[in-house]
């Protein structure tokens, strides 16, 4: 997913911590038990994967401190809750990352914290996916973390052991609160495909330090087609923001007919690998182009287009529902993004991805409440 404005970024963390013309458009996206499995070999088999049990009902959930809190949760009918914390580099180019700085003590409580917050929600009946993301504090000509990449060895050996370092850190923390799924990353284009190693060898000291369920959040724009280590995670994790349709006002059938490329390249991968897949993250703004562009902040609309449209939004969801979510191969999903201060800021968000509020929320909860998992 494409960032947005740095200045708004640390606003949404403080804030956060506290609290055919539908034809699929190729341009890049700048877009409680555990189970231990680590040895969750590849299977040459090509038999169908069957559907599970349960699927994934997730949510990105900011700002979620106290237990009263979790009212916000109930008209959804979520089953999991997405909890995310942050890193920073400088640049593409940068040789390292940096999370939460501080003395040993200092970074002891605030690691503390997190664990807390994950056990406060399975007290309150959720599973918890723990999804760090790394964000690039300066970027130009449309950079982003999918083009991170380094200009010398010695550049990368230090990025690799600053990242590892952030990954193993958290997910010591997600088993400490006993997390149900850990991502080690997510978007990294250039990384997944010419450093495949690394992630083999991070999956391995993941499951070292953390004996939950383990995924990578593949970009939904060629890589996670390209990735070959599928085989050593427990799901196929893609950032679901697919392009459904290019029209300026396009009906829900127009925007359900999006998907279907979508979905035969989706099960493809899903049926090789014998994993199913998991949308790391989706979310539609309350625009009227949200199907032509769903991984497009709002302050990074190049054409000027964003039109408020609670019915577009609902129909986005609706021809996910009606067109992805059954299918066998496919395991759950975590929208983005929920917050408990979205009455007070309402105004920021009524353009953006959240749902709170808005026509949506209802036929999230409608399907996430009575669809029939098959």
């Amino acid at each position: 997913m494409k960032s947005f404005s740095l200045s708004f970024l640390f606003s949404f963390l403080f804030s956060s911590f506290l609290l055919s013309s539908c034809a699929p458009n190729d341009s890049h996206s700048n877009s409680n038990s555990h189970s231990n499995s680590n040895s969750h070999s590849n299977s040459n088999s090509s038999s169908p994967l069957s559907a599970l049990a349960e699927k994934q009902k997730g949510a990105h959930v900011f700002s979620l401190e106290n237990v009263d809190e979790y009212s916000i949760l109930e008209p959804y009918h979520l089953n999991w809750v997405t909890m995310v914390s942050w890193a920073f580099q400088d640049s593409i180019r940068s040789d390292h990352t940096w999370a939460n700085r501080g003395d040993t003590t200092a970074m002891r409580e605030y690691d503390e914290r997190w664990a807390e917050r994950i056990r406060r929600a399975k007290s309150q009946g959720y599973k918890v996916f723990f999804k760090p993301h790394l964000w690039i504090q300066h970027t130009e000509n449309g950079e982003w973390r999918s083009d991170i990449d380094h200009d010398t060895e010695e550049d990368w050996l230090s990025w690799r052991e600053t990242y590892r370092s952030f990954i193993l850190r958290y997910a010591t923390v997600a088993e400490a609160g006993n997390a149900d799924m850990y991502c080690i990353g997510m978007e990294f284009d250039q990384l997944s495909s010419k450093r495949p190693e690394f992630w083999v060898e991070l999956i391995a000291d993941v499951r070292a330090v953390y004996s939950g369920k383990v995924i990578y959040a593949a970009n939904w724009y060629r890589e996670y087609e390209a990735i070959t280590f599928w085989e050593h995670l427990d799901y196929i994790g893609i950032q679901g923001y697919f392009p459904l349709c290019s029209k300026k006002q396009p009906s829900l059938e127009d925007i359900t007919n999006g998907w279907d490329d979508h979905l035969k390249d989706m099960e493809k991968v899903a049926q090789a690998n014998q994993r199913h897949v998991v949308f790391t993250e989706m979310g539609y703004r309350s625009t009227t182009n949200a199907a032509a562009k769903p991984w497009e902040w709002v302050e990074y609309d190049e054409e000027n287009e964003a039109v408020y449209s609670e019915e577009i939004q609902v129909n986005c969801y609706k021809a996910f529902f009606e067109k992805v979510w059954n299918k066998p191969w496919f395991a759950g999903v975590h929208l983005w993004q929920l917050r408990t201060d979205h009455e007070r800021r309402a105004e920021d968000f009524k353009l953006d991805f959240t749902t709170q509020g808005k026509a949506a929320e209802e036929t999230i909860g409608h399907y996430f409440g009575n669809t029939v998992e098959r």
